[in-house]
């Protein structure tokens, strides 16, 4: 059985996803969430110019989309947008 999904804020992450591609556009970002369950968003150096790009860490594993990160991420991912975004 799979485990529950909530759909709402999986929408709602792929939209801060989506504001982020609107506010940065350029540059590759990487989305971490650390021991203590903070998020944090992060340039990569050298990649200023690029077109934009995201990832998400959390506990050492990669994620290129959203839709793969754990459900216990997106609040936190939520709030950092928020904040990031001001």
């Amino acid at each position: 059985m799979k485990p529950y999904r909530d759909a709402a804020l999986y929408n709602q992450a792929k939209s801060a996803v989506a504001t982020l591609v609107s506010h940065y556009r350029y540059g590759a970002y990487r989305v971490i969430k650390d021991p203590d369950g903070i998020v944090s968003l992060w340039a990569i150096e050298g990649n200023a110019k690029a077109p934009f790009s995201i990832s998400f860490v959390n506990k050492g594993r990669v994620y290129s989309n959203i839709d793969d990160v754990p459900q216990d991420f997106l609040k936190p991912f939520l709030e950092c947008v928020r904040k990031s975004i001001r």
